[in-house]
């Protein structure tokens, strides 16, 4: 490496880079498929791609990186040991396929690190188009409010969601965006404090209309840390009131229209009332425009400061006595109410929520996630196994992926590796912030503090939930965190040469084909159900199958595939042989055993074998619905009770 990089050509392409890591948090934010899987190899596999890239070319001495301290190489380490121990996993995993899953998640979020680090050098701008994208999206989901058509979901679960998919995801980025608003507004001539004030107005909105407990805690303490950190906070301050009160209000009377905050009301219920919550909505926004338009809010707090603290301090004080009595009316004893709400019931998803302190199930997930960590204490039971390893101990037939806290998930999963490989990124992080803020001067270190509060607001937030599953908020969270750890390094140019870059290039492709191959499989698989079910031809979904196996041996689906072709094909025992084999390469998921007896008792009759996998799989998800009586298994219990196995 050499020195710094300053000749225009590298600049020109810093920005179509920065361009380029908008793309990719935008397509994070909208396109990132919720919880699941789906949209990993098409999502993800542009950011890698634009990662590699970018990472191949600075290489060869044509962009420039920043020299990271020793903390932001432990985030790096951090988040690149999670997705190398995810992969090691799968040695002994109870679903191997899942924990390849979360392989090729955590290269994707490698890969929104790695991004992030390539454009600390233009942090403000990553800044400005965070809010950008953070504020479409946020619009986007009250439009769907407005016009329900376009959101049809929501006459079933009423929380706003979209285009997250999840209410506590997008409260996540409400959090963010009001921060962001923040910085676009401070300091700023008349129209970026409007623009900042908007942006704040409908971070507040949406996040009141997810009804998020955990996302109203985080904002609180996210716009903390920007009131402490910076040196206009009484600007802020107000700035923040003038756009969150008119919000408030739209948000309050929202919560008195059942068709807007509750579930399965119906269209019609949620068409009559969205005019009158567009117009709400404007009112409110013009309401927070020409609050912040019209109050010289900047004069006001330079020359009689003590007002500003005075009536900021009051309102705090009225809201909270407000709170206090409006919940002493509802409910009684606050004190006392508080202590039977904290239950690990499931709590109503309804506006009542936001004051209900019940822990939504999450204690009793939390136990089973503890639970099946003492029983692999250092390895855990494999990435992405939570959901088959819990099925032993769960208290109810609930189905659930994650224990809803990374933490405890990461724990149960990876073993007491993936926690210190946790703590690890944590600290890393919590001490590259404190010397970014340090090195860095305004204007770039109000954009590092804006930056840092979708970090902030993840930690906190993951603590209760399982925002590690969703591209929409991890990925641009790595991407900012990456920018943090960067901002204000020295940006060097790295001419390492072309064997290095070509050997970034193959690792890169390598990483690309692990992020196709299930998705392909998974097509493969499809095309071969149809080709049976539609065109019974036996022979095309054989060869669809093989194709599927061979892009996926982790997966259980080709074997079921295989054996409903033998099954078709009136090859009875050679189908019971690939249910078999699903069973051997996962002996701790029952689902593959419930397939297996199942056959047994319709197909080869054989009621002894048929028992056998039945009970080992009760043995393993004793809480299952499956289990009905008269079931498959009371009828292969009360054939070898009359001497089946005899």
């Amino acid at each position: 490496m050499d020195g710094v990089t300053r000749s225009a050509a590298p600049s020109r392409s810093s920005l179509v880079l920065l361009a380029l890591v908008g793309l990719v948090c935008a397509s994070f934010v909208f396109a990132g498929g919720g919880s699941g899987d789906g949209r990993i190899a098409t999502v993800g596999g542009g950011a890698v791609l634009i990662a590699v890239g970018a990472a191949a070319v600075t290489l060869l001495g044509a962009g420039a990186i920043p020299r990271l301290e020793t903390a932001g190489w432990s985030v790096v380490l951090g988040v690149g040991g999670l997705a190398c121990w995810a992969g090691a996993t799968i040695a002994w995993s109870i679903a191997a396929d899942s924990s390849w899953a979360w392989l090729n998640r955590g290269f994707v979020y490698l890969a929104a690190l790695v991004l992030g680090g390539l454009v600390a050098a233009r942090v403000r701008g990553l800044a400005a188009l965070l809010a950008l994208v953070l504020g479409a999206a946020l619009v986007w989901a009250l439009i769907g409010v407005a016009v329900p058509e376009l959101h049809p979901d929501g006459d079933r679960v009423a929380r706003l969601r979209e285009p997250v998919g999840y209410w506590n995801a997008l409260a996540l980025l409400a959090d963010a965006a009001i921060v962001l608003g923040l910085w676009i507004a401070a300091g700023a001539p008349r129209l970026g404090r409007l623009a900042g004030a908007a942006l704040g107005y409908v971070g507040v909105v949406a996040l009141l209309l997810t009804q998020s407990r955990a996302g109203v805690a985080a904002a609180l303490l996210v716009v903390a840390l920007w009131l402490a950190l910076r040196p206009r906070r009484l600007e802020s301050a107000a700035i923040l009131v003038a756009a969150a009160a008119p919000a408030t209000v739209v948000g309050a009377w929202a919560f008195t229209e059942p068709a807007l905050v509750e579930d399965d009301v119906g269209r019609t219920a949620r068409e009559n009332v969205a005019p009158l919550f567009a117009t709400f909505a404007l009112v409110g926004l013009a309401a927070a425009l020409v609050l912040v338009a019209a109050v010289p809010l900047g004069r006001l707090v330079a020359t009689r400061r003590s007002f500003p603290l005075k009536a900021l301090a009051g309102a705090g004080c009225l809201l909270l006595v407000l709170t206090v009595a409006g919940v002493s009316v509802a409910v009684g004893n606050p004190v006392a109410w508080a202590g039977d709400q904290l239950s690990g019931g499931e709590c109503s998803n309804d506006p009542g929520r936001l004051v209900d302190a019940c822990a939504n199930n999450r204690l009793a997930w939390w136990e089973e996630a503890v639970e099946i960590a003492a029983e692999r204490p250092v390895a855990g039971s494999g990435a992405g196994t939570f959901a088959v390893a819990r099925l032993p101990v769960r208290g109810d037939a609930t189905p659930v992926r994650q224990p809803h806290s990374v933490p405890l998930q990461l724990l149960a999963d990876g073993g007491l590796v993936a926690l210190g490989l946790l703590l690890l990124v944590g600290g890393g992080a919590i001490t590259g912030f404190a010397r970014t803020i340090r090195r860095t001067e305004d204007p770039e270190r109000g954009a590092v503090v804006a930056l840092a509060a979708l970090p902030l607001a993840f930690a906190i937030h993951a603590l209760v939930d399982y925002d590690l599953d969703f591209l929409a908020v991890s990925g641009p969270t790595l991407v900012a965190l990456g920018a943090v750890l960067g901002a204000g390094r020295p940006a060097v140019a790295a001419r390492a040469g072309a064997l290095p870059a070509l050997s970034l290039v193959a690792v890169g492709v390598a990483i690309l084909a692990s992020l196709a191959s299930p998705r392909l499989a998974d097509e493969a698989v499809d095309k071969a159900y149809v080709e049976l079910d539609v065109n019974g031809r036996t022979d095309r979904a054989g060869s669809l199958a093989s194709r599927a196996r061979t892009l996926d041996p982790l997966s259980l689906e080709p074997l079921y595939v295989r054996a409903l072709i033998a099954d078709r094909e009136g090859r009875v025992r050679v189908a019971a042989q690939w249910y078999e084999q699903a069973v051997r390469m996962q002996p701790e998921n029952p689902e593959p055993l419930v397939e297996l007896g199942r056959y047994h008792l319709f197909a080869t009759r054989d009621l002894c074998a048929a028992y056998t996998s039945l009970n080992a799989a009760y043995t393993l998800d004793p809480k299952s619905r499956r289990w009905s009586k008269g079931g498959p298994l009371d009828v292969a219990r009360d054939a070898v009770n009359r001497g089946a196995c005899e």
